[in-house]
């Protein structure tokens, strides 16, 4: 058995030899530490984005948006908060011990109104951050910077899973076997969408990054594959290709139509179910950031969740009469398949055979014998007490003493009286 696995190891050790990891070339000017500014600038945007939201909103304000179990929701939500604000300040302690001066806060504005809307923002911001990091990988030479930043990936990652559930109606925490890694210039792109300002110290604008024209997608929502969208780009662009960028692969090229300002794409079959993202070239070359004219737009492919939802639109995620602020995630009335009904005519019972009558002339018991006479007991006399004789006062007769007489026993009486 030992043998056979160690010639199976070996086999594969052949086929694929271990090779020391060598980080790809990053684009002009980008390190490692330009890298770890690059990821505190956007860890800067998240703390701000749920210190903000934990300031506006309460737990009511949830579960009157239809959040289910919104009092663990709001906790798991400053448990979100508290680990940005982490990230924050372990990668600011790890530049100012290198001799780095951390990038600033900046000033941002999020759009959001109201409690959804926020959650959306939300779902949307962990996915980017996702992607920021999982992109920035494989340009990190230090093992001890990658591993940092992998620690810290794994995080945003759950956090995503978690918001996606939430979402209404909710997604799939895991709706692709892959995540999609992003390039810098395509996640600041999305992060300036948010920032409205920045300090004169060292801040994101400093980290030679460049922000492509937005674009928006409509209609908004869930989009599924072979639905057309409209490209709104925030200034006229000369795009002839539409990629939806991808894991593996890089990207996939999308049915385009269009020209300046306006598109139409279409969602194509091998669309990554779960967050997506579109960037619009100008060529056929696989995007980068020489031909990229546009984007990323950000889009919600339909997963399981979403197929399901499409599929039962009677399904209420969040019914209105449930008052115990669990989950309301049941079916509608109605939803349940009718039991079928019962025969009318019910088969006669075949008739129970009856049981033999019991004898009507039963076998007489023998008699008991009868004794005339009974033995008579014999008679006993009743126990009579011994006689006993009266207790006297005094002995009949006295121990004799010093050889003295003893007196004689009479009457008193009897005894002779001396005269003096």
């Amino acid at each position: 058995m030992h043998a056979t696995l160690a010639a199976s190891f070996a086999a594969l050790a052949a086929a694929a030899p271990l090779v020391q990891r060598q980080a790809a070339t990053p684009p002009t000017g980008i390190d490692d530490a330009v890298i770890l500014q690059y990821a505190l600038s956007l860890e800067h945007l998240e703390n701000t984005f749920y210190r903000e939201a934990l300031t506006k909103f309460t737990a009511a304000d949830f579960k009157a948006a239809g959040v289910p179990s919104a009092e663990a929701f709001y906790n798991n939500l400053q448990q979100i908060s508290k680990d940005e604000e982490t990230h924050v300040n372990y990668l600011e302690t790890g530049l100012r011990a290198v001799g780095a001066t951390p990038v600033a806060e900046c000033s941002y504005n999020f759009g959001y109104t109201d409690a959804q809307s926020f959650l959306a923002t939300a779902n949307i911001l962990e996915g980017v951050g996702v992607s920021a990091y999982l992109g920035a990988a494989k340009y990190i030479k230090s093992a001890d910077y990658l591993t940092a930043a992998g620690a810290i990936l794994t995080v945003e990652s759950r956090h995503s899973s978690y918001l996606r559930n939430v979402q209404s109606p909710p997604q799939s925490p895991f709706p692709a076997p892959f995540d999609i890694p992003l390039e810098f210039n395509e996640v600041y792109s999305l992060a300036a969408l948010f920032i409205t300002g920045c300090p004169d110290t060292p801040g994101t604008t400093g980290l030679g990054l460049k922000a492509f024209p937005a674009i928006t997608a409509a209609p908004a929502g869930i989009s599924k594959v072979g639905d057309v969208l409209t490209f709104t780009v925030a200034e006229e662009v000369a795009a002839t290709n539409a990629y939806f960028i991808t894991f593996p692969g890089g990207a996939i090229p999308a049915e385009i139509t269009g020209s300046g300002a306006n598109y139409q794409v279409t969602v194509p079959a091998a669309a990554q179910a779960g967050q997506a993202y579109v960037v619009l070239t100008k060529n056929g070359d696989k995007p980068t950031d020489d031909n990229i004219v546009a984007g990323p737009a950000v889009l919600q492919i339909a997963d399981n969740a979403a197929e399901f939802q499409a599929q039962n639109p009677g399904y209420d995620y969040n019914p209105k009469d449930c008052k115990d602020d669990k989950p309301g995630q049941y079916p509608p009335k109605g939803d349940y398949p009718s039991h079928p009904e019962a025969p009318k005519d019910y088969p006669a019972h075949p008739e129970q055979p009856k049981s033999p009558e019991a004898p009507k002339d039963y076998p007489k018991k023998p008699e008991q014998p009868k004794y005339e006479h009974q033995p008579e007991a014999p008679k006993y006399d009743a126990h009579k007490p011994e006689h006993k004789p009266e207790h006297q006062d005094k002995p009949a007769t006295y121990p004799v003493k010093n050889g003295d007489k003893p007196e004689e026993d009479c009457p008193e009486e009897d005894k002779p009286k001396t005269h003096y």
